[in-house]
């Protein structure tokens, strides 16, 4: 308890080499994470959360990496996190998008740091949701969070920041896609960058005929070219505008992803504890062999563990 409440306070105090280590060591050390957040949970903390997600080849990486030179200008510390997707089979990352942002790496206003999707490709990876937390504890005013390249179903985004951003290109089908429920409905802000090339005023068109206004606000439509930061300018603007909001959804999102990542938890503790029970050894054999399905053996696995539970109980 001692080493965590000592890098906690060097955290605090702004030290950035306890901030990397303290990272490193939630990302390692699922136990080390629980104390942690354990000790922090319930502080005040005033970081706003932005987060990048879209298709992969957007640009969602140069846009950020102009916004977070708009930022620092503006007096802001910026903390920025970088979603990598992991190889299945070696388990590497290439780090892409923080070798673009290289520039920033020596500013002691802005801190970056990449992070494995491990635990969840189509985005947001558990550790993320508990590493936003030290960032914000660390005195960022702004995080932002780049997701891998995700498709419709990957809204989990929309639940840990304060605003979403959606970074679209002409020419992607996107026609087709923004008819599909998912990421779609729930960003903040649409980007439409490389709007340099044929096919943005078509989705633009196709965006203006899909997107609802949310609780007062009306998601705008913002087109950047990435090589140009003055049309990154007007964007920033955008995302400002939506964080000065008093917006009553958020609070309700904070507590529908701290459900999520309760019952992630119970999902996890429940695989601990099944893991060597020589019934769920059985039924994982069968249904791994075709001899029973997946359903009869959960529902029969359940049987089972109910009645020792009533056993138990009746021993007592």
């Amino acid at each position: 308890m001692g080493e965590v409440s000592e890098i906690l306070e060097r955290v605090r105090s702004g030290d950035r080499v306890a901030l990397s280590k303290l990272i490193t060591m939630m990302e390692k050390d699922v136990d080390f994470r629980k104390e942690v957040i354990g000790k922090i949970y319930g502080c005040p903390v005033k970081g706003k959360i932005i987060c990048f997600t879209g298709p992969p080849g957007v640009g969602k990486s140069t846009l950020i990496d102009h916004v977070i030179s708009l930022l620092v200008e503006r007096g802001k510390k910026v903390g920025v996190i970088l979603v990598d997707p992991r190889s299945p089979y070696t388990g590497g990352a290439i780090l892409g998008d923080r070798i673009r942002m290289q520039r920033h790496a020596t500013n002691p206003n802005v801190f970056i740091r990449s992070i494995s999707c491990a635990d969840n490709p189509e985005g947001i990876s558990r550790s993320v949701k508990d590493i936003l937390k030290i960032l914000a504890l660390a005195g960022m005013n702004y995080i932002i969070v780049e997701t891998v390249g995700t498709g419709q179903i990957a809204v989990e985004v929309s639940y840990i920041c304060h605003t979403t951003v959606l970074v679209l290109m002409p020419n992607m089908g996107d026609d087709i896609q923004m008819m599909k429920a998912g990421i779609i409905e729930s960003a903040d802000i649409y980007v439409i960058n490389k709007c340099d090339i044929n096919g943005a005023d078509l989705t633009e068109a196709y965006l203006r005929d899909n997107v609802e206004p949310r609780n007062g606000w009306k998601p705008p439509i913002v087109r950047t070219i990435g090589y140009n930061r003055a049309t990154v300018i007007p964007l920033l603007d955008k995302i400002e505008e939506h964080l000065s909001m008093e917006n009553p959804m958020y609070v309700d999102k904070i507590r529908g992803l701290l459900r999520t990542m309760f019952l992630d938890h119970v999902d996890d503790l429940a695989i601990e504890f099944l893991n060597g029970n020589e019934s769920f050894d059985a039924y994982v054999k069968k249904v791994a062999e075709c001899q029973c399905d997946y359903y009869s053996a959960v529902e029969n696995l359940y049987e089972i563990f109910k009645k020792e539970v009533l056993c138990n109980d009746k021993e007592d």
